[in-house]
Order: C-alpha cells, then sequence, then structure tokens
C-alpha cells in the first residue's frame, strides 16, 4: 500500500513540475509516464485520464489554501490582524511552493468554476471574512465580493508578474506592501 502511494506521489511531483514547465495542454500521458520511469498504460493504473490528474491537483492544492486560509480568518482577532496573516500566509505559500502555486495560477480558468462555494475555496473565505469585517464595522460597507475580489487580484496579479518575469524574487519580500495596498483598498 505504502508502495501505491509512493507511486502515486510521484505521478502529481512529476506532473505538476511537466505542467508548470509547459502548460497543462502540451503535456501527455506519455511525457507523464516517461518522467516517472514507467509505460504510459501503467499510469492508467492510478489515474483514468490526464485530465482527472489535473483536476484532482488543482481541487486538492486549492481547498489546501483554502483551509489554511480558513483556520486563519476564523481567529478572534481584529479584522486587519487576520487580513494581514492571511495575506503573508498566501505570500509565503507562494514562496514555499511555488510549483503549486504557479500551476494553480496557470490553470485556475478551466477549474475555479467548478469549485464548490465552501470553507475550503479560498476566494469564499476571504470574501466572507471582508464581508464580517464590514458587518462588523472594522471596514466600511461595499460589496463584499467586489472587495474581496480586489484583494485577491492584489495577491493573484504580483505572483502571475512574477510566474512570466516581469518582477523577480518572492512575494513574501513583498508582502509588507501587499498587505498594506489590501488594507488601503479596504479601508
Amino acid at each position: 500500500m505504502a508502495r501505491l502511494a509512493n507511486r502515486r506521489e510521484t505521478i502529481r511531483h512529476e506532473a505538476l513540475r511537466l505542467f508548470v514547465e509547459r502548460g497543462a495542454d502540451a503535456v501527455s500521458v506519455r511525457d507523464i509516464a516517461e518522467a516517472c520511469g514507467m509505460q504510459k498504460p501503467n499510469l492508467y493504473n492510478y489515474y483514468v485520464s490526464k485530465e482527472a490528474l489535473v483536476s484532482e491537483l488543482f481541487h486538492h492544492g486549492y481547498a489546501a489554501y483554502g483551509e489554511t486560509l480558513r483556520d486563519i480568518a476564523a481567529v478572534d482577532e481584529p479584522f486587519k490582524i487576520r487580513l494581514d496573516r492571511m495575506v503573508r500566509t498566501i505570500c509565503r505559500l507562494h514562496d514555499e511552493d511555488t510549483m503549486r502555486f504557479r500551476f494553480l495560477v496557470m490553470t485556475q480558468h478551466d477549474y475555479l468554476r467548478h469549485v464548490a462555494s465552501d470553507d475550503r475555496n479560498p476566494v469564499d473565505v476571504i470574501c466572507r471574512a471582508v464581508a464580517a469585517a464590514m458587518q462588523a464595522g472594522e471596514i466600511p460597507v461595499r460589496d463584499p465580493l467586489l472587495m474581496g475580489a480586489a484583494v485577491i487580484g492584489l495577491i493573484v496579479q504580483p505572483a502571475t508578474f512574477l510566474l512570466y518575469g516581469r518582477i523577480e524574487g518572492g512575494l513574501l519580500e513583498r508582502a509588507d506592501a501587499i498587505v498594506a495596498t489590501c488594507w488601503r483598498a479596504l479601508s
């Protein structure tokens, strides 16, 4: 059983690497199998299709980020402190696991519409935290979805610029500026 889990993890890791390097559409099942040192038909013992593998990678990674943000958003602290922690955590996650973050940014347009609206969805977590802060009088009342989208954009767009080489370095070194800009947009 451990060998099976290790093989699945190898497949996920190699596929993620290839998807980030080339784009998911440009990677074949054969490419993934070769990167894992296996034959193409054997890969189907683990995943019924490349699409199933891409979907699992996206949904698992996206939910993991959502759970992390949910735990921060649930802490009984002023919203400004929770916002700071959420933004810095996203920046840290980007820098610690750039490959996963890049994959999520690159594939989001194909998969976001299929993500459940729940407490494991990072967008929902941020939008609900913004709405609660408005309701509590911590920030001005406006459209919480629009303001949540603004916060997400202020984080994801710099990550996209990093992905495409428009800026260099990491997000964490820009966290102070991103947090300050998010707070200005909300307050």
